[in-house]
């Protein structure tokens, strides 16, 4: 009666060893090519190289005042003084991963997403 039962758990014991050695192939990186230079890389097309790029703000304040321009760490990328209600514009170099900048002027806090080359906005009392 013991030899079945010993039997059992022996197998069992064995089935479930022989799964857990089981080892998922997962291929690591091709090495039989060396990378030696930036020219070896294999990169897709539509690929942006590009760590920075440029883009052209327009605002418009209602009262003469300080705008800044920060990072949603704090970081000040621009600061300067709005004059009553004339447009000022100018173009600021920012990092090609930022997504969003947040603009202050006069206690207002707006927060402009940077999807495009040229960003136009007016604050509002």
């Amino acid at each position: 009666m013991k030899f079945p039962v010993y039997l059992l758990i022996t197998a069992l014991l064995i089935s479930l060893g022989s799964l857990s050695a089981c080892d998922s192939y997962s291929p690591g990186p091709d090495t039989s090519q060396p990378v030696e230079s930036s020219e070896d890389l294999r990169v897709p097309d539509s690929f942006d190289w590009r760590t920075q790029r440029d883009i052209t703000f327009n605002l418009t304040g209602y009262e003469t005042g300080l705008v800044q321009l920060v990072d949603e760490e704090g970081t000040t990328y621009h600061r300067a003084n709005l004059i009553d209600t004339q447009e000022y514009s100018f173009r600021l170099t920012i990092p090609a991963y930022m997504k969003e900048i947040t603009v202050r002027y006069k206690g207002h806090e707006k927060k402009l997403r940077l999807d495009q080359p040229e960003i136009s906005h007016t604050f509002q009392p």
